[in-house]
């Protein structure tokens, strides 16, 4: 049923994703809006259901197939809620492949471990501010993936249609700011609240393990183009290839992690 309801959304992500790039790529859309708006709830329902299930179920568990999965969730829920506020209109094509390539690898990862994040409030604090934090910085992924197409097209002088239906790209560039310092504030805040739990548990602030020097990295990289920006106007296409090295970094630290040890080492 799980494996259901993961394959439903999979397959309306795509759709989805299909739609948007041709509504942006080649002028005309396969669904009428409300249509999509409508399958895009459906999308996130099922997802829901099945995360929900695996997560706070009977017998929960929690590895990287969740951790893809739960990204995915959050960055659609995230943009379905706000996106009209927020104006991420052209978003779609990049964010719907990634939730799909998510889910996709989420459903061939082993199923994962029992979750830690239930002992006690710190640790949960710590896991869905880490788990927000990487769902926007999932969001200011796919506004760097426009920010380059559109970069391409102004450079490459091209009248293509993708060139005139892209979002402006200094509307882009305050977007990708302005989610990168919220997911910002997020992350700080998971590895302060992750510090104080281990120093509680082992009496260090840090275990220099994998999960952790990818963190600090990813935060350095994040703190290093945020205060860049400020000081300096680093934008553009800089600001974009940074965000994206950023976002695979934290990827990196607990997800490629959690993948490394329970497909190649087989361990939980």
């Amino acid at each position: 049923m799980l494996t259901l309801l993961a394959l439903l959304a999979f397959c309306i992500y795509l759709l989805l994703g299909w739609h948007f790039c041709q509504l942006r790529l080649a002028g005309r859309a396969l669904l009428r809006a409300p249509i999509a708006t409508t399958l895009l709830g459906a999308g996130l329902l099922c997802h829901g259901a099945g995360l929900l299930h695996a997560i706070a179920g009977t017998t929960p568990t929690f590895g990287a197939a969740q951790a893809l999965s739960l990204t995915a969730w959050l960055a659609l829920a995230i943009y379905a809620s706000g996106q009209k506020r927020l104006q991420l209109a052209g978003i779609e094509p990049p964010l719907m492949a990634f939730a799909a390539g998510f889910i996709g690898l989420a459903l061939l990862l082993p199923a994962g471990h029992a979750p830690s994040y239930q002992a006690n409030l710190l640790s949960q604090a710590h896991f869905f501010l880490a788990m927000l934090a990487q769902s926007l910085i999932f969001i200011a992924a796919g506004i760097a993936v426009l920010m380059r197409m559109t970069d391409s097209t102004l450079h490459h002088h091209t009248s293509k249609l993708l060139a005139r239906t892209l979002p402006p790209l200094l509307t882009l560039e305050r977007l990708l700011f302005a989610t990168l310092n919220t997911g910002f504030i997020a992350l700080t805040l998971a590895l302060i609240a992750g510090a104080i739990m281990n120093s509680q548990q082992l009496g260090q602030w840090f275990s220099w393990n994998h999960k952790t020097v990818f963190g600090l990295l990813s935060w350095i990289i994040f703190a290093t183009l945020l205060l860049g920006h400020h000081l300096r106007g680093w934008r553009g296409r800089f600001a974009a290839n940074w965000a994206l090295v950023g976002f695979a970094c934290l990827l990196l630290g607990y997800i490629g992690t959690r993948i490394a040890l329970e497909v190649f080492l087989h361990k939980a």
